[in-house]
Order: C-alpha cells, then structure tokens, then sequence
C-alpha cells in the first residue's frame, strides 16, 4: 500500500479534468481541486463539457450554495474563493461527492449538513473518522452527517482506505494543516487518476510518496 506525505501550500492554477474513456473530463476529481480553491485561491479547469450529464456536475451547484464564485468559458470552469457558509447539501444521488463537500464544510461560517448517506454507511464512517483525526467537530446519524467550521486543522496520519474520492479529498485538505500530514492507502486513486501528482504539484502542490509503518 502507499502513503503520501502532504506540506502546507496554496492550490491555484490551471489544469485539464481527467478524462472518463473517450468522453469529456471528469467533473467529481475536478470538482476536489474547486472545493480546495473555493477556500482561499482560484483554479481553472479545461476539459469540462458545458453539456455533459454526468452526475458528478452537481458539484459546481454545490460549491455555489456554500458561496465559492464560479464562471464557466466553453468548456472552462474557474472557481474562486469567497465567503463561506455552511449549507444543507443531500448527497443520496451522487454519494461520491461527500468527500468533495467536507473540504469547505471545515472552514465555512455555520455546520454543513450532508444527509442521503442511507445507503453509503461506510463512506459516512470513513469521513468521520478522518474528521475526527483532523480535530474537527461532527454529529451524525444513519442517514445525516453535520460538520463544524475548525479554526485550524491538527497534522496526523489520515486514511483514505483505498477510496479514490476520499484519498484526494484528504490530499487536498491536508495542504491547510497545521504541518506535514501522512494520507495512507493512497493506491486506489492512483489506479483511477495516476495524473494526480503531476497536475497536484503543477497547481502548487508539495507531496512526495512514502511508506510508514504505524
């Protein structure tokens, strides 16, 4: 299994969505570097068609409800950052994006809460206890998960357990920790996106591979 060690570092830049087969880019692991920028920066994305219908689109609705700015050129999409609040967002449709949603819920002014986890009980496990791993607050139930805005995130070791979704979304939070953080089991978005490191360091990311024993 792979790790990944994170440094603290800005996200802003341009880059291209990955492509799902011969169709356009991929809007969900496009949509993890928007969640990171729309804290404090700005990124452009190419490759995101205007007319696609993957469900992965409602990512950008997403980030508006929490405030992040967005403006669409053709197939370009740019978010920035602006004034966070928390929202309500039901992920039932699309489950995938919880962990896309986490990433603004920390630093947004008010609790986010997630609800449409009936049938995704084990990825609302994994994101709590990766939370709390970060230090932050949250409630949850069967079907529902609240999280409250942290003023700063703790540096730990976090475990993305092989999920594509979750191991970006800590990748990306982790550049807003207090120090390094070790993101373990990293291999299953490799598998899906092993662009990732490139574009990751090409946006400003500082990471390098590792292996720990823990």
């Amino acid at each position: 299994m792979s790790d990944i060690e994170v440094k603290k570092c800005d996200i802003r830049g341009e880059f291209s969505a990955p492509l799902i087969g011969k169709y356009s880019g991929d809007y969900s692991f496009a949509g993890m570097f928007f969640a990171r920028a729309a804290l404090d920066s700005s990124v452009i994305c190419t490759n995101l068609n205007a007319g696609s219908e993957q469900n992965g689109k409602m990512v950008l609705d997403i980030l508006r409800r929490f405030g992040a700015k967005i403006t669409r050129g053709g197939d370009s999409v740019n978010v920035r950052a602006d004034t966070l609040r928390g929202c309500h967002v039901n992920i039932e449709e699309f489950p995938v994006l919880a962990p896309v949603i986490s990433i603004p819920a920390l630093f947004a002014k008010g609790k986010t809460h997630i609800s449409g986890f009936a049938a995704a009980a084990e990825l609302q496990e994994l994101i709590i206890e990766n939370l709390h791993a970060l230090g932050a607050r949250c409630e949850f139930n069967g079907n529902d998960l609240w999280i409250w805005p942290q003023r700063s995130l703790e540096y730990t070791v976090l475990n993305a357990k092989n999920n594509p979704h979750m191991a970006m979304a800590l990748i990306l939070i982790s550049t807003y920790t207090k120090g390094d953080t070790v993101v373990r089991n990293v291999d299953g978005l490799f598998e899906r996106y092993p662009e990732f490191t490139e574009i990751f360091k090409k946006l400003g990311g500082r990471c390098s591979m590792c292996n720990f024993a823990f």
